[in-house]
């Protein structure tokens, strides 16, 4: 039996196989779909999806066989590689290319084959939509028609869910730049953060001791000098406190120093005043101790964007936050008692509404916004944390969160 040639272009073709990443891959129910809708148009006890590579001729999909797989020399699919072209033939004991082939000339006695090519895009043959009968048989044109159009959408379905599987790895890499990007954006920020809170903050506090102590001698001597120097005196007490407020809520610094608990409390203990609503915190029954510092981070954001809008916009007596860490998800609620969508500047189409969205989605959080029963804004960022630890599991956790 004379085995087929390889095909001129079989480096490539091969090249192209493998590309798809479809052989020994389990059963398609797409694909098994397309090649039962063949058997039915040809009529034909047996139907396949066939595709060849150095050595044998496997199936993707079956109809009325049970073997996946025969060598590349028996396999008359392997003369439409050679050729590039589609094969019907009507009897294969009187075709000189498959009388001796032992798939004929024994059982399981083949006589009819019409292999129809799965060309690629490309212009190489992947293997066939085979369609076997035991008996002679012709098809009509209609049924070519048809059988050529299955194997166009066989090799069409193939590219689809190589560009998909091309698209989800892109978009891998990109998350996987973006989250670079996130991070080395919050550790420069967290330097700086460090910077204003330790560096600028202890030096301007050492200028207001020496300050201090230059305004107790000046009132001692009845110095002119007391009035500039207790003006002096106060604003580096305001500088002071502005550079570790602005340290303590951007760059991940507070979340890192005091965990992300500590970092929200920290924040209400810096807005809440005589003058203002007041805050109602309840604390994780378990700490949140299992995420990693960059998602604390955006979370805490996410949180703090809705408590200072609360609080600056709200104009509630009562603003609630609530957090928890259950069921392998952690999540922040913040509500408040104030007239709702009517407070000016904290509409669901605000800036703070996109800049909380744009934090979720990069740490994989969903955000709810809506009204609250009784008056008021809710706002809820729940965010799973693959865990689902218990309190008693962990009793000595560090006070992270």
């Amino acid at each position: 039996m004379p085995a087929a040639r390889l095909p001129a272009n079989e480096t490539e073709r091969l090249r192209d196989l493998r590309r798809y990443e479809v052989l020994d891959t389990p059963p398609d129910p797409g694909l098994d779909a397309l090649t039962n809708l063949a058997k039915q148009i040809a009529g034909t006890p047996i139907a396949l999806i066939s595709l060849t590579d150095e050595t044998r001729q496997w199936f993707k999909s079956r109809v009325g066989l049970d073997v996946v797989e025969i060598p590349r020399d028996w396999a008359p699919c392997a003369h439409a590689v050679a050729t590039g072209e589609s094969i019907v033939c009507p009897d294969m004991r009187v075709d000189p290319r498959f009388a001796d082939n032992p798939l004929v000339a024994g059982p399981p006695n083949l006589r009819f084959y019409a292999g129809m090519a799965l060309m690629t895009p490309r212009g190489t043959v992947l293997g066939t939509l085979a369609l076997i009968d035991t008996v002679p048989r012709v098809l009509a044109p209609s049924q070519r028609d048809a059988l050529a159009l299955i194997a166009r959408q066989i090799v069409d379905q193939l590219e689809l869910r190589t560009a998909y599987r091309d698209l989800a790895a892109l978009r891998a890499q990109e998350q996987s730049f973006e989250a670079r990007l996130w991070r080395e954006k919050a550790e420069e920020a967290q330097r700086l953060a460090a910077e204003l809170h330790d560096g600028v903050g202890q030096d301007l506090a050492g200028i207001s001791m020496l300050v201090g102590a230059a305004l107790q001698q000046a009132r001692i001597d009845g110095s002119t000098l007391v009035e500039s120097l207790t003006e002096v005196s106060r604003l580096l007490r305001a500088t002071i406190e502005t550079c570790r407020s602005a340290a303590q809520e951007h760059g991940g610094f507070l979340v890192r120093k005091e965990g992300l608990i500590g970092a929200v409390l920290r924040l209400v203990g810096r807005l809440e005043n005589p003058g203002g609503p007041r805050f109602a915190v309840t604390k994780p029954a378990t700490p949140i101790a299992c995420l990693d510092e960059l998602t604390a981070y955006h979370l805490f954001r996410v949180a703090g964007e809705a408590i200072v809008n609360a609080h600056r916009h709200s104009g509630a007596k009562t603003i609630d936050v609530r957090a928890t860490h259950a069921d392998g998800k952690v999540a922040f609620e913040i509500e408040d008692d104030g007239p709702g969508h009517t407070r000016n500047g904290a509409s669901g189409d605000g800036i703070g509404k996109s800049i909380m969205e744009y934090r979720a989605h990069a740490i994989g959080a969903r955000l709810e916004l809506g009204d609250r029963a009784g008056g008021g804004l809710r706002v809820r960022c729940e965010l799973r944390c693959g865990c689902a630890r218990t309190k008693a599991e962990t009793p000595d956790a560090p006070p992270t969160g």
